[in-house]
């Protein structure tokens, strides 16, 4: 594998994902140093509309597999048929997104390949003329940078928000329509069906804000402490993912890269320490106060106001401030 840079779309309901979009930006940087072509890959049935969102957003040419079998396939399956394209157009880096789809694919795509799989990545440049990708090491506090040997080749997985979007242009990109025998590769496993997660009592991406907690809180019992401020200030109650992978908030409240992104006008992030994959699902909120006994926590690089101290003394504070400014306008 050596040459151009491939971006796998990602697609839904007939919309692409704002995460490819960063993605092209990405690869469009380095396809322009390198001196290569940037191709985007979109996979699935009737892509016509994911094709016309993709025109005019920087690649070189489009490549689509467009099989009525790709609707249901297993990220196995998925995986062989990009790696059967990625052979045929020779390219040497595939760019694709850091979630739940990517953790699946990313490896699968490695290992057909027999190149490397460089996943959870935050960063993508060139530096001294190598590739270097950056990702979080021990728990987010450091970055480790990685940089690829000239002309190696290699899978990347970046995290959403890593990059901006590439902006809309006018130009046109060629299309190609690639066949891939997709009901003759072997598959140990398939989709018995798509379930969609049922509707929760809050949309915490509408909220104008959101006052969120982390594992800081210490026990499950104290959250109510965090959700009477949240009913003070007219916001809702947000958290980072370590709260609902112990099970005291439900996951429609997570924010972060594998649950929801916020763009309140105020985010509030109690006992948070701001891990790269919390940051990336609040970092455009308008106004960001972080409230974090450690004053090394990372949450405090992208925080508008800190506040380093004890929670459970500051976060009572806040509250009774708010109801009694509430209670004054009103009176």
């Amino acid at each position: 594998m050596a040459g151009d840079i491939l971006v796998l779309v990602e697609h839904a309901d007939g919309k692409v994902d704002t995460v490819t979009f960063q993605l092209l930006a990405a690869g469009r940087k380095l396809a322009d140093y390198l001196n290569v072509k940037l191709v985007a890959l979109a996979l699935g049935h009737r892509l016509d509309d994911i094709i016309a969102s993709l025109q005019g957003r920087g690649m070189d040419k489009i490549v689509a597999v467009n099989d009525a079998a790709l609707t249901q396939a297993a990220g196995e399956v998925q995986a062989q048929v990009i790696a059967a394209i990625v052979r045929q157009s020779e390219a040497r880096l595939v760019l694709l997104g850091y979630n739940l789809v990517g953790m699946e694919l990313a490896p699968a795509i490695a290992v057909q390949l027999g190149v490397n799989a460089l996943t959870n990545c935050v960063g993508l440049k060139i530096d001294g003329g190598a590739i270097v990708v950056a990702k979080p090491v021990f728990d987010s506090t450091l970055h480790a940078e990685i940089a690829l040997d000239d002309g190696e080749a290699a899978v990347i997985a970046l995290q959403k928000g890593s990059f901006a979007p590439i902006e809309a242009a006018s130009a046109q990109a060629p299309v190609t329509f690639a066949s891939v025998d997709v009901a003759a590769l072997p598959s140990h496993s398939r989709i018995l069906r798509l379930a969609e997660e049922p509707a929760g009592d809050v949309d915490i991406t509408k909220a104008e804000i959101v006052v969120s907690v982390g594992r800081g809180i210490g026990t499950a019992e104290k959250i109510p402490l965090i959700a009477e401020l949240a009913d003070a200030l007219g916001g809702v109650l947000a958290c980072s993912r370590p709260v609902v992978d112990v099970g005291w908030l439900p996951r429609e409240r997570q924010v972060g890269a594998s649950g929801r992104t916020v763009t309140p006008k105020i985010y509030i992030a109690c006992g948070i320490s701001g891990a790269i994959q919390h940051l990336i699902g609040m970092r455009d909120a308008n106004r960001i106060i972080a409230i974090n006994k450690d004053a090394d926590a990372p949450i405090f690089g992208v925080a508008h106001l800190g506040v380093v101290g004890d929670l459970f003394e500051i976060v009572p504070a806040l509250t009774q401030a708010a109801k009694e400014a509430k209670a004054a306008k009103s009176g």
